[in-house]
């Protein structure tokens, strides 16, 4: 039993040692502010529709992959709309669409968005909505590729036909 209490004050003794020899703290109160980013909309900047055959009275195609990028880090949705000349003919009385439609295509996502696949939607020289993001939450991604109908009269001259689609984000 005497070698028991020498052994007990030796563990004891190293214990306040270890306890001296930790380093002071202290506590720092620190802030942040995360700022939010740009609400963009990506159109490729050029796209040819299937070509068709004299008398066709729509013309159909891929205008290629759309897509938006909203780096605001917040909740507020987003809507992409569009806006269409007509599409006119280079002949010298041209023939020109009597009807422009815009069908967004089902939507790939990431980060926290639903968007509903796109219906078809008459195009003019108003804005009109083609998609929307809604139930946001942070950062957040949509792509889709839409399909584009042009609406000739039948009596359309062959020609090469050109029209500018305008795409924007709110």
């Amino acid at each position: 039993m005497r070698f028991v209490r020498p052994l007990v004050l030796g563990v004891v003794a190293a214990g306040l040692v270890t306890a001296a020899a930790l380093p002071a703290s202290a506590a720092t109160s620190t802030t942040f502010s995360l700022t939010s980013g740009s609400l963009s909309v990506t159109a490729p900047t050029t796209a040819a529709l299937n070509n068709a055959a004299s008398g066709t009275t729509t013309i159909s195609g891929s205008l290629g992959s759309m897509s938006v990028n909203d780096a605001r880090g917040g909740t507020a949705g987003w809507t992409v709309s569009a806006i269409s000349t007509t599409f006119t003919g280079a002949l010298v009385s041209p023939s020109v669409s009597t009807a422009v439609s815009y069908t967004g295509g089902a939507a790939t996502t990431t980060g926290t968005v639903t968007v509903a696949t796109g219906t078809a939607t008459t195009l003019t020289a108003t804005a009109a909505s083609v998609m929307a993001g809604s139930a946001v939450s942070g950062n957040n991604t949509a792509a889709w590729t839409p399909t584009l109908n042009v609406t000739m009269p039948a009596s359309a001259k062959a020609d090469t036909y050109t029209g500018t689609v305008t795409t924007s984000i709110a």
